[in-house]
């Protein structure tokens, strides 16, 4: 099989089929790397009518409901939207308990409790059901942060559960398989949200266990491409040469934490034969291996993905392409390329093995065309099955998914991202400079949107932090990064959804080597721990996200998450967007299954974090990962 793209967002196995996603013809949410999963338990969803249940977006029927029309074929309202000739549904009453002043718990307790008698008549009055919804939601966050209103509490929250119950107030847009938002908490760990554990190693767990133990060293000072005030601490190293010292490291993977593993012997012939001659030899001309060219002196590449089938984009379908432009070629047009092209800068990612589960459930291998029999060996029969499988079992992993090959210059540059894999990544030649940050530095980083060809990037460049444009970050992530240096035969854990910057270096005329092993994370979703760990709930904004767009189109949400921060945060929404019946369905259904996910009073700081409106300002997302002028660095490594 030919790959029909080599970035791992582009190159994820079909959750549904387990074919390679862009040759898949399911429509997968691939975007979120979620197995299918029945839906047909959940309360008021009717299983069976549309699809099998295994597929991520609804099949949309041609009917009149604005609702169960796909994005650009159906009347919805416009955002922006103004109140001429638009029916508002508001009432004074309602209006006046969005605006009370809460001056006390009796205050709330009462404002509530008005907020409970207005929504339950207009959840008798036709056509104003998702109106006293949204009052119940409200009279619910309100009694769950004050203790005189926990009898007012458990009557909205009982009212919310009958309400939600009626088929006719799930969007349809939720009602599909797979996503966070559908996954039912026990009791005992509904409304709570996990502190996130950092990766500098100053937990108060990061020193038991057996073996050589002590900091990475730091990457951080000259030479480094980000800014100094970035770097707090370091990255825990623990020596696997002998059995305590291993399993020492795999108590930092149970944890979700970041490792440096020295003496891994995960790959012994990669580490021991690995050299570029080594890699010609054994590569085949194939024109297929993945390259990424940056111009001039630039040296940072990214992955851009202008389309997914799984989403609407046409919010930014303009986008620019920054740094780094897509090639095709084979190793040793690699090599030659970056020879006899002194203007540009070569990068090669090519992926050297998938393995995914076909319809029967067994995994099945796809090998790169690219490589011969003996590197398949090195990849395959000579692997340390015996610890990549005790590292699997030891972080909960799915199975291996796929290994990737990287070969590139010096002083290159991956700004900073997070992947929706489980990695453990090998230095093989060179050494590689790694910035961290556990997930829940999202706030301050600000992903693209999901919409973007840049998803799963920060729009904070960390070369030149723009304060003025992102004015979270420098208090955010002040000292929050974990620095570490990796060095050859060295292997780093990144568990899923933390953020990484990396920079590679090697020797005048020599090339950094690198190679990895990403495992999936179907497992994780399909049946999460609650309560959530960070990095599921990043992945759960997402998701809210994606049925953002899915409902109004992906050019909505930035004024949809606006007003789900106003709602969450019970502040007075404009009575136009109030009785909207386009969005307001929507915005019901997240707030309420994010209050029994995270809690009524945690709702509010969960939006606050993860939608900023900054995310979606047009000025802000076409200036990101614009670069700074760097200076000439002509001469530092190979061209």
């Amino acid at each position: 099989m030919v790959f029909p793209d080599a970035s791992p967002r582009a190159m994820t196995d079909c959750p549904a089929n387990g074919q390679i996603r862009n040759a898949c013809r399911c429509r997968c949410r691939a975007g979120s790397l979620l197995q299918s999963r029945c839906v047909a338990a959940w309360p008021g969803v009717r299983p069976g009518s549309r699809g099998n249940g295994r597929r991520w977006l609804p099949q949309y029927p041609q009917e009149a409901d604005p609702m169960l029309q796909p994005p650009g074929a159906r009347p919805r309202s416009t955002y922006p939207r103004s109140a001429e000739g638009s029916s508002t549904g508001g009432s004074a009453s309602s209006s006046a308990q969005l605006r009370a002043p809460l001056r006390s718990a009796t205050d709330a307790a009462e404002s509530a409790q008005g907020l409970l008698e207005e929504a339950g008549l207009k959840l008798l009055s036709a056509g104003r059901q998702q109106e006293g919804l949204s009052l119940l939601l409200r009279a619910q966050r309100l009694a769950a942060v004050h203790p005189l209103s926990k009898a007012v509490s458990e009557v909205a929250a009982g009212a919310v559960e009958a309400a939600f119950d009626s088929p006719n107030l799930v969007p349809q847009a939720a009602r599909r398989s797979g996503s966070l938002l559908l996954t039912e908490p026990l009791p005992r760990n509904r409304g709570k949200r996990c502190a996130a554990e950092r990766a500098d190693g100053e937990s108060p767990s990061a020193a038991r266990g057996g073996g050589s133990e002590g900091k990475a060293s730091s990457s951080g000072g000259s030479g480094r491409r980000y800014e100094p005030w970035l770097e707090g601490g370091e990255v825990p190293r623990v020596n696997c040469g002998d059995p305590a010292g291993f399993q020492n490291a795999l108590s930092y993977i149970a944890r979700h934490v970041p490792v440096v593993m020295e003496n891994l012997g995960l790959m012994p012939a990669a580490t021991s034969k690995w050299h570029t001659q080594y890699l010609r030899q054994h590569t085949t001309e194939w024109p297929g291996m993945h390259v990424l060219r940056s111009p001039g002196d630039e040296n940072r590449y990214l992955y851009f993905v202008p389309e997914q089938s799984d989403r609407d984009m046409s919010a930014f379908k303009d986008a620019p392409r920054r740094a780094s432009s897509d090639m095709r070629l084979s190793f040793a047009s690699f090599l030659r390329s970056a020879e006899e092209d002194p203007q540009g800068r070569y990068y090669l990612q090519s992926p050297l093995v998938l393995r995914h589960h076909n319809e029967r459930g067994e995994l099945e291998e796809t090998w790169n065309k690219g490589i011969d029999g003996t590197l398949r060996a090195d990849c395959d029969s000579d692997v340390d099955r015996h610890r990549l499988t005790a590292i699997q079992a030891a972080g909960g992993f799915g199975h291996w998914a796929r290994s990737q090959l990287f070969v590139g210059p010096s002083d290159s540059l991956s700004p900073v991202h997070y992947d929706q894999y489980d990695n453990i990544y090998l230095q093989v030649a060179g050494e590689k400079h790694f910035l961290l940050f556990d997930p829940g530095a999202a706030e301050g980083l600000y992903p693209f949107p999901v919409s973007h060809p840049y998803d799963e990037y920060a729009m904070v460049d960390l070369e030149h932090v723009d304060c003025q444009s992102y004015p979270r970050a420098r208090e955010l992530l002040t000292h929050r990064g974990a620095a570490v240096t990796l060095r050859p035969g060295e292997s780093l854990f990144i568990p899923t959804h933390w953020w990484h910057h990396v920079q590679g270096t090697a020797a005048r005329g020599a090339w950094n080597i690198s190679v990895n092993f990403w495992f999936a994370i179907h497992e994780a979703l399909v049946a999460p721990p609650h309560p959530l760990p960070v990095h599921l709930e990043l992945e759960l904004a997402r998701h809210v996200e994606l049925l953002l767009s899915d409902t109004c189109g992906s050019a909505a949400v930035g004024v949809l998450a606006e007003l789900l921060r106003q709602d969450a945060e019970n502040q007075e929404v404009d009575e136009v967007h109030q009785a909207d019946a386009v969005s307001l369905p929507a915005r019901n259904f997240l707030l309420y299954r994010l209050q029994r996910i995270l809690g009524p009073e945690n709702v509010g700081s969960f939006v606050r974090e993860f939608f900023p409106p900054e995310r979606f300002s047009r000025p802000t997302v076409a200036k990101a990962l614009q670069g700074p002028s760097r200076p000439d660095k002509a001469g530092i490594g190979v061209r």
